[in-house]
């Protein structure tokens, strides 16, 4: 197996700008599943280490798998720029030291090897996403209490919020996608549906007989996964044509923030074509509604390849600008807003199928990008930190405030315990994230700065079981595979996000159990830092 990416920070007891540094990097390093080691080394302890073995002589320093990506020089000068202080997880300049750190991650994280990770991505996957799309599973109601379907506002939240941290999580989706249409239950259920595309011996006419496979896998179908509206095809030649997407649970009526956000669905259609044709395709989002447009297209090239999801030849983008904090901003409302409009006063954004997916959809992605690599877990984590952070998601915090006669001057520096009960309020609104996630969240104070979100039938983990994933065999010469415990990344990142936007002091927030592991429940622990 391929080494976690290790990071090693060189730190000194008279150094101010060493403690936010620290504190970031393990913040990364807490979330990221067993993604990201971390070795600290204080050089008035270890002055020979420092300078002898890695030619350190001045602090902070950090390495990422041997690169260095942080000098006391940029450390200084990041530092100054803010006043001197730590501006924390999110500033209005768009770029901190913590963004600056996680996207060196993201581009350590691009790096690293991928050959040896390949067979615990397939077996995993294989073992993950067979339960997840059995037919006798999705004919059996998992969470009793609210049903086995969620709104795709939730889909899209955790999408739109991963790409809008930085826009090479496109690839990240786009492989995650593709291993899933590898080895995942897709394909089975691609040829159920269609039985001529292993009678068709010619490339030519089996791969149109894929095609018509795909309007019925992701359209309406009888196990009513609803992807999408429905699906239909233009063809441009032989190996060439368009796929119109109308309604994609991944994208409808979201607004336009600079980037198409399908990249999980186009990469699953690849995969499926390449283990089914044995041929790769280059398939590209053209039209999106990330992008503005009114319905998706994806162009796919049997026999080509395409950079566009091509994470070694993506750009790394370090953070926000203006802008996109204003896309990003008006696109959470939208989502809120239009799963407000469709629970309450049914208005469907989707009239034909309605607006909402099988559990199995949104759990298939997120374990897809799970064990497609274990750092995405810190990239889910984050991504959820980010839509919390966002406060006027249809004023959903805004009228909690008023209702309750909250002081709006306290916001930003509530008490930790009225920062958890304001949250508890918010994971009762009919409109907000967690609601619809869940169908009980309950906030148990342990003392003044700690306490326990408790979450029951988790729209991310409930009825999957991680055991069968930690059985699998080990690999001749090669430690045991990374081990997945937890599912509710984005979750725990969202409420991180959301006390951070209540209070002043620096939050933590881990899932501790999760349903996935066997647990009645999932359970989430608070801390101040």
């Amino acid at each position: 197996m391929a080494e976690p990416i290790s990071i090693i920070l060189f730190k000194g007891p008279k150094c101010a700008v060493c403690k936010p540094v620290e504190k970031h990097i393990k913040r990364i390093v807490d979330t990221s599943q067993g993604g990201a080691t971390l070795k600290i080394i204080d050089t008035d302890d270890h002055a020979d280490i420092a300078s002898k073995r890695y030619h350190v002589y001045q602090v902070p320093h950090v390495l990422f798998n041997d690169e260095v990506i942080l000098t006391a020089t940029q450390a200084a000068s990041m530092f100054s720029s803010f006043g001197g202080e730590d501006t924390g997880m999110f500033s209005s300049e768009g770029y901190d030291l913590f963004n600056y750190l996680f996207n060196k991650l993201i581009e350590a994280g691009v790096k690293a090897s991928e050959a040896d990770r390949d067979r615990w991505r397939k077996l995993s996957i294989i073992t993950v996403s067979g339960r997840l799309l059995d037919v006798d599973e999705l004919e059996t109601v998992i969470r009793p209490s609210i049903g086995d379907y969620v709104h795709i506002g939730h889909l899209q939240a955790i999408v739109t919020s991963l790409i809008a941290i930085n826009p090479i999580a496109k690839g990240y989706l786009f492989r995650a996608g593709e291993l899933a249409g590898k080895f995942g239950a897709a394909q089975s259920w691609l040829h159920s549906y269609n039985r001529n595309i292993m009678n068709e011996h010619r490339m030519k006419s089996r791969f149109h007989e894929m095609l018509k496979g795909f309007k019925i896998l992701y359209g309406p179908n009888p196990m009513a996964l609803n992807v999408a509206s429905d699906l239909t095809i233009d063809q441009i030649s032989d190996y060439h044509v368009k796929l119109h997407v109308n309604g994609s649970a991944h994208a409808v009526e979201n607004s336009d923030i600079g980037q198409d956000v399908c990249g999980f669905f186009a990469g699953e259609i690849a995969g499926l074509i390449e283990v089914t044709l044995g041929e790769k395709a280059a398939v590209t989002e053209t039209k999106c509604w990330g992008l503005g447009d009114h319905h998706c297209e994806f162009d796919i090239k049997l026999g080509e390849t395409s950079d566009h999801y091509d994470l070694s030849q993506m750009e790394s983008k370090e953070f926000f600008s203006e802008t996109d904090r204003l896309r990003f901003e008006l696109s959470i409302g939208t989502i809120s807003k239009n799963m407000y409009n469709s629970l309450l006063n049914k208005k469907w954004m989707r009239p034909a199928i309605g607006d909402f997916i099988h559990i199995s959809v949104l759990q298939h992605i997120l374990t897809s990008l799970k064990f497609s690599d274990p750092f995405n877990s810190t990239l889910l984590s984050y991504a959820g930190q980010h839509y919390g952070q966002i406060l006027e998601d249809f004023g959903i915090i805004s009228r909690i405030i008023n209702r309750r006669e909250i002081d709006a001057n306290l916001l930003g520096a509530m008490e930790f315990e009225q920062a958890c009960q304001v949250l508890s309020y918010y994971f009762g609104n009919i409109s907000s994230l967690s609601k619809i996630h869940s169908p009980d969240v309950v906030v148990k104070q342990i003392d003044d700065e700690s306490a326990i979100f408790r979450v029951w039938e988790s729209a991310a983990s409930s009825g999957i079981d991680l055991s069968t994933v930690d059985r699998v065999a080990l690999f001749p010469g090669v430690e045991e595979p990374p081990k997945v415990n937890m599912l509710d990344d984005f979750l725990s990142g969202f409420i991180n996000g959301r006390l951070d936007l209540f209070i002043e002091e620096d939050v933590i927030v881990r899932e501790v159990k999760c349903q996935a592991s066997g647990h009645s429940h999932c359970e989430f622990l608070a801390e101040l830092d």
